[in-house]
């Protein structure tokens, strides 16, 4: 039986997409192994929303080489589609597919192996495909892609040039996936895509992510439902009213901010204001209050000055985020922002992002303080380390208890006695 072992960069979609390539891989006959082993294929699965992302790309299909020289080398994915021929540079890769096209990859491998220069085949993007449930082997919690794409071409991002215009899969594909996924054992589904709050506005007649919602709560063995990013004006109140009478959908979102202030964001092509961003949050609160609120924070955005930032600072510190991911600007090609000049200097970037860092783990550690002497009902799903193993709540605070291997991939109430800057330690009171 031949090995093939897949390594994923970026988002929790792409994390999705190659569990679908692995699962159509064990169907095929192939072994499923760790990255890190030798195998006969190594699939990497790629992301290019900065510029240390292509890097990173790059760098992993050197080490994948040296790991297994023998190896067929596979690289797909959105690196794959934006830069085909700098991958192309690089010895030793044999497959080269965009986007789209990494789902053709078992096909291509049992039409028999390469020995000319690789093989490239960009996506035209055009369909939503998915074509599986996926195969999670090492994970407890599942991933399922109901939206690809996006419309918004915010002067920064390259995936609408990536991954294409927005489109959504069928709802009862949907369903179909996702109660088999619960059917193996997965306690957990998170919903994902690159726009999940366009879900639906492509299909005929028009469906939402609140239909998506309702459909999958009627799955029995399905726990715990997460979402994935949602753009800040998607938080409507029919939504966050559904989630706060439902007992399987988690009260934690993920809100891209991007910035804090309004000169930035019109520049950025957001469709929001910094008073819009306050007032949504301020409603999630007041609706869900013990609701985890994480974001993503651009640093360095061509032409912001120091009040810029200082605006930035202002709104993350007043608002109830409760985690931040900072990162800091790259040009990428293609990108209208690529052509803006006034960039920041990358010493200065740094001193930006160190600070907001600094913010982003104060809120968490804050966050973490006032979950003490409350019970949290916790989904095990880390491996042990020594004494300890490691969950995550409903509102995604990451919980550790005492070690106890009939734990995991089960839920257990907790009782939280203490806040560490990353965790939270507790007593399990509920198997």
């Amino acid at each position: 039986m031949k090995k093939v072992s897949f390594y994923t960069l970026g988002c929790k979609l792409n994390q999705a997409e190659t569990a679908i390539l692995a699962e159509q891989f064990e169907q095929g006959g192939y072994q499923l192994v760790p990255f890190g082993q030798s195998s006969d294929i190594c699939i990497i699965n790629t992301c290019t929303v900065t510029a240390k992302s292509d890097y990173r790309c790059r760098q992993m299909i050197r080490k994948s080489k040296k790991i297994s020289p023998s190896a067929k080398i596979a690289v797909v994915g959105c690196y794959a589609q934006l830069n085909p021929e700098k991958i192309k540079e690089i010895d030793g890769v044999d497959f080269i597919l965009g986007s789209d096209r990494k789902f053709d990859l078992l096909k291509i491998f049992e039409e028999g192996d390469r020995k000319s220069k690789p093989l490239l085949l960009p996506s035209d993007n055009d369909l939503f495909l998915s074509p599986g449930a996926g195969d999670f082997w090492d994970h407890t919690r599942a991933f399922v892609k109901i939206q690809d794409g996006c419309d918004s071409f915010c002067s920064y991002c390259t995936v609408p040039l990536a991954r294409g215009r927005s489109r959504s899969d069928d709802l009862n594909f949907i369903f179909k996936r996702t109660r088999e996924l619960a059917e193996r054992g997965h306690q957990e589904i998170v919903l994902t895509g690159v726009h999940i709050g366009r879900y639906g506005q492509d299909l005929t007649p028009p469906k939402s992510l609140l239909d998506v919602l309702k459909k999958l709560e009627s799955i029995e063995n399905l726990k715990r439902i997460r979402l994935s990013s949602l753009e800040p004006l998607e938080v409507n109140d029919d939504l966050l009213h559904w989630i706060g009478e439902s007992e399987k959908i988690c009260h934690h979102f993920h809100i891209p901010l991007q910035s804090g202030d309004d000169e930035i964001l019109k520049q950025m092509n957001r469709n929001y204001d910094s008073k819009t961003i306050g007032r949504i949050l301020e409603k999630i609160k007041s609706i869900l209050p013990d609701c985890g609120l994480g974001t993503d924070v651009i640093v360095g955005f061509p032409g912001e000055t120091v009040e810029h930032f200082q605006n930035t600072v202002r709104l993350v510190e007043e608002t109830p985020f409760t985690y931040l991911h900072v990162f800091s600007f790259s040009p990428r090609p293609g990108t209208k922002a690529a052509t803006f000049r006034n960039r920041v200097i990358p010493k200065e970037i740094k001193r930006r992002s160190e600070i907001l860092r600094g913010i982003g783990r104060s809120k968490k550690y804050n966050f973490y303080k006032g979950l003490i002497d409350k019970n949290l009902k916790v989904l095990w799903e880390e491996k042990q380390r020594g004494d300890w193993m490691f969950g995550f709540s409903g509102n995604y605070a990451r919980v550790r208890t005492k070690s106890n291997p009939e734990f995991m991939n089960k839920f257990g109430m907790v009782e939280i006695k203490a806040a560490e800057p990353d965790f939270v330690t507790g007593d399990v009171i509920q198997e």
